[in-house]
């Protein structure tokens, strides 16, 4: 398979990056700082803005997805790298006691062990992945999320039951 990398000097593939998801999908914050692109978009978009990113932009790599537990949501950050320089930041935010997400892991196979580690420490569960259990956690009678704000921290009540 032969990679096709994106052409041009930074700031005009920046700026390219940008028009293209302006033009395809329907962003509620943009800009471009230094070396990054970043969109917010609806968590129903998700999927259709990193499919634009990989096959009409050849940005090839996921890097990573990070998670931050706003209490009662999640902001979900997903970073692109197009392997020139340039940095694409998808953001979304998700609500609710059991958050569930569409899984990107088909557009980007990266994406699966990101997912998988977001439902091991957040409990946010992504539709559609492949194999979603936990990578860290024991599977069975843990069922906790231990970067969840709420978690309590207590080794008399968190293990209980699994000596």
């Amino acid at each position: 398979m032969a990679v096709r990398l994106p052409e041009g000097n930074l700031q005009d593939r920046l700026e390219r990056y940008l028009g293209k998801f302006r033009d395809h999908h329907e962003l509620e914050e943009e800009e471009i700082e230094g070396n990054v692109v970043r969109v917010a978009v609806k968590p129903e978009d998700v999927p259709a803005v990193l499919t634009t990113a990989r096959e009409a932009l050849n940005i090839l790599h996921l890097s990573f997805i990070t998670v931050v537990d706003r209490e009662g949501s999640f902001d979900l950050t997903y970073e692109l790298l197009d392997l020139r320089g340039g940095i694409v930041k998808v953001k979304t935010a998700i609500e609710g006691e059991e958050p569930v997400i569409e899984s990107v892991a088909r557009i980007y196979p990266t994406a699966n062990w990101h997912e998988r580690e977001a439902y091991d420490m957040f409990g946010i569960a992504f539709r559609g992945h492949p194999d979603l259990r936990r990578p860290y956690m024991w599977q069975d009678h843990f069922d906790h999320h231990p970067l969840l704000k709420s978690f309590e921290i207590s080794t008399k009540r968190t293990f209980e039951g699994l000596r």
